[in-house]
């Protein structure tokens, strides 16, 4: 067995983040990535990918890149898949990852020992960490509701869709209202016989710019105006309004909760094709019956195709549930990212926001950096961030601003999270003061 410093599992953005920082910070570290590439859910295909020809960035160029490694300034503001793919694999070479990182190399298995961490691979071999930070991302495992009856057409979950030539000619229904749910929905009306979506309440639409600008950058920029929370989103609401995007003037249902408790639905064509009677909007479903669908209004329809935009849960298979139970225990984490039970087990990229992945990417990289180079030192930082991590809830990140679904489960308020972990890196940055001195 070969003894290692660190293993970052992993090679998608927020892997890339973190080998990043550590590269920068001069800490050994090597990544371990199960496909061929770097990218994670952005590959164009594999196993790893979720990508279906339609995707573009929901977040602006700006609001994505990593700062210090910006986007080719030919790219539009909100970049195709392939063009963010590409920018993560250059992104990567520019920092010598390449040659820190085991491809097509998957791991099995993760035991704790007194030293650090076991890890097994597919090949067989096996290797002890002295800190593992796991990096696989949210999007694993499809999720899929349990619903009465027996569907006989066919179905997909988001994750298995790749181009709206699956839906030429058939009857389609899309279940799921988050943004691939709509990004679906939207192809299905320019090559569907019928494009229906199932949505369980109201939501708040967002286009993708308003006021000449993107939309996520719009925001930044009002948010300045109003020293009053309220009073500033009622202003996005009725701009947002007055631009044609309230789902209840194209008979939508009203949304049963307050635009900012709810994850944005970015995009601008969904409420264009409802309103063009190219999608008709439906409830929940109640039940199913052969390849006739019926929803909780009493209606039903005959459909072909059913898309599950349901989202997806974690999936850690490697890592032992009596050793740490990421099944259930990843609210408990401090920071999203520290575990209470262990100082050498990381998680990083386990959360959602409404802003890009680069700076949130750049951000966690240096708090982790920060963290192996200070539990290094055993400095009086560390160590109270020890204890600090016990007690998770005392931590504001915004959790209970949202919703109490499944879809807000993993949900942080943006600001209140860069608000922590800059402060948190910060205090672990600061060196213990040598003796003699005050």
């Amino acid at each position: 067995m070969v003894t290692k410093n660190i293993a970052i599992i992993g090679a998608g953005a927020s892997g890339i983040g973190v080998g990043k920082a550590l590269r920068e910070a001069g800490v050994e570290f090597e990544i371990i990535e199960a496909t061929g590439r770097f990218g994670g859910n952005w590959q164009p295909d594999g196993p790893a990918s979720k990508m279906y020809d339609s995707v573009h960035l929901i977040s602006s160029k700006r609001n994505t890149q990593f700062a210090d490694f910006p986007m080719p300034e030919d790219y539009p503001v909100y970049p195709r898949h392939n063009l963010v793919f590409e920018y993560l694999q250059n992104l990567a070479e520019h920092h010598g990852l390449r040659e820190r990182t085991r491809f097509n190399t998957q791991v099995t298995q993760m035991h704790k020992e007194p030293q650090g961490w076991r890890v097994g691979f597919n090949d067989g071999s096996e290797a002890l960490y002295d800190l593992v930070i796991v990096c696989n991302g949210l999007l694993r495992k499809p999720k899929i509701p349990e619903i009465p009856g027996q569907f006989s057409g066919q179905t997909l979950h988001a994750a298995n869709y790749r181009s709206s030539d699956q839906f030429r000619g058939k009857r389609v229904l899309v279940v799921g209202s988050g943004n691939s749910g709509c990004d679906i929905a939207v192809d299905a009306a320019q090559t569907a016989h019928a494009a229906f979506h199932s949505m369980r309440r109201g939501y708040y639409y967002m286009p993708k710019f308003i006021n000449g600008q993107p939309t996520q950058e719009w925001l930044m920029d009002e948010a300045a105006k109003f020293p009053d929370e309220r009073q500033y989103w009622e202003h996005v609401q009725s701009t947002f309004k007055l631009a044609g995007y309230d789902g209840c003037d194209y008979g939508l249902p009203a949304p049963d909760h307050a635009i900012e408790e709810c994850h944005p639905i970015m995009n601008s064509q969904i409420l264009y094709y409802i309103g063009h009677g190219d999608v008709t909007p439906k409830p929940d479903i109640s039940h199913f019956s052969g390849n006739e669908v019926y929803f909780s209004d009493g209606s039903s329809e005959t459909v072909d195709i059913l898309v599950w935009a349901t989202g997806y849960d974690i999936d850690l298979p490697f890592l032992p549930t009596d050793t740490y139970d990421w099944r259930t225990q990843f609210n408990s984490l401090f920071l999203r990212m520290i575990p209470p039970e262990y100082d050498d087990l990381l998680f990083v990229g386990y959360l959602n926001t409404p802003s890009g992945i680069g700076n949130l990417a750049n951000m966690m990289g240096r708090f982790v950096s920060s963290y192996v180079q200070a539990r290094t030192r055993q400095t009086p930082a560390w160590h109270t961030l020890q204890q600090m991590k016990l007690q998770p809830s005392l931590l504001d990140l915004g959790q209970q601003r949202f919703m109490k679904t499944r879809r807000h489960e993993y949900e942080v308020d943006l600001w209140k999270f860069i608000k922590a972990v800059n402060f948190m890196t910060t205090k672990l940055q600061q060196r213990a003061p040598t003796a003699g001195t005050a």
